[in-house]
């Protein structure tokens, strides 16, 4: 399969090669955006892999002729956001790719984050992973995220609804976690580490990731010279039964999973004198109390240790 050769300069040595994984689901408008975005990155040596995880509404023959040069993965089921993007990282190491770029499918990538991302992650050897500013779509002068934050016991999206041009960075930024939307992996890092967790299906698999790169001595940084627009909840509507199970449960097991039981027992406390009132009153603003008991149902599996695609 050729790679995609954008602007490549004759004077430098190439550089790393580097895999992008795009995981398809729903909305193949936005699938379109990112893949159409994607080409124009300033950078000689990338792949693009799109993985396929949608069995009912998925890629036509139609979109792949618009793109001859993206490699194709196509899944037989919806296997989630880890298990989806685990496939696309499996072949991505086996065919020799030192970087490996996830990225969602409602993301719209400046030209030069490739090039901002590898330079860090060379100039930073036990960097696991970093990832670009993630500011949004509609309103691109604003962060959505610069990475998260754990505070109150939860990780937060560090420097959210933060006016771009008033925050000032002096070098990268180490932080609590990335977001998934837009994260580039170090292949040594995955192999060492491991892949995201299937277990968890839906939400937080790159926080659990990020925690076991941390507790084998990697760093993380969140890189200021690198944007990306993303289209918040496009593909996961904010408020809905699988967001409100899968926030609740999975946090749950995270900290479960990684924390000391103190620590445990402090999040358990903020989720339902913090969280849970948080969700009761949005969503009896939007007239859909019923759906707190997803979120409820959440909290139980993930006290009780029930993992796995949710059954609701």
């Amino acid at each position: 399969m050729d790679e995609f050769l954008i602007s490549p300069d004759p004077k430098t040595a190439r550089r790393p090669l580097v895999y992008i994984i795009i995981l398809h689901y729903n909305r193949i408008s936005d699938t379109v955006l990112t893949l159409e975005s994607v080409q124009s990155l300033q950078y000689d040596n990338f792949r693009v892999l799109l993985v396929d995880n949608d069995p009912t509404h998925g890629i036509t023959r139609e979109i792949l002729s618009q793109f001859p040069q993206v490699e194709f993965q196509k899944n037989s089921e919806n296997l989630g956001y880890a298990g989806g993007n685990n496939i696309g990282i499996r072949i991505a190491i086996a065919r020799g790719a030192e970087f490996l770029l996830i990225l969602n499918n409602d993301v719209i990538v400046e030209t030069d984050i490739l090039t901002e991302l590898v330079r860090v992650m060379e100039k930073n050897e036990l960097c696991a992973a970093c990832q670009p500013i993630v500011v949004y779509n509609d309103r691109d002068d604003y962060i959505w995220s610069a990475g998260t934050e754990f505070y109150f016991g939860y990780p937060r999206l560090y420097l959210k609804n933060k006016e771009r041009s008033k925050v000032i960075f002096h070098d990268p930024v180490k932080i609590f976690g990335l977001v998934g939307c837009a994260l580039l992996m170090r292949g040594a890092a995955v192999r060492d580490i491991g892949m995201f967790d299937e277990d968890l299906f839906l939400m937080h698999e790159e926080t659990d990731w990020c925690i076991r790169a941390k507790k084998r001595g990697y760093g993380l940084f969140v890189v200021d010279t690198a944007i990306v627009r993303h289209k918040i909840s496009a593909s996961l509507v904010m408020f809905s039964k699988q967001y409100l199970y899968y926030v609740s449960r999975n946090w749950l097991l995270v900290a479960g999973k990684h924390f000391p039981l103190s620590t445990y027992f402090y999040v358990l406390a903020t989720e339902f004198f913090l969280r849970f009132p948080y969700y009761v009153i949005h969503l009896a603003q939007q007239k859909k109390t019923r759906l707190i008991q997803y979120y409820l149902k959440g909290v139980i599996d993930g006290i009780s240790g029930i993992s796995g695609k949710g059954d609701f």
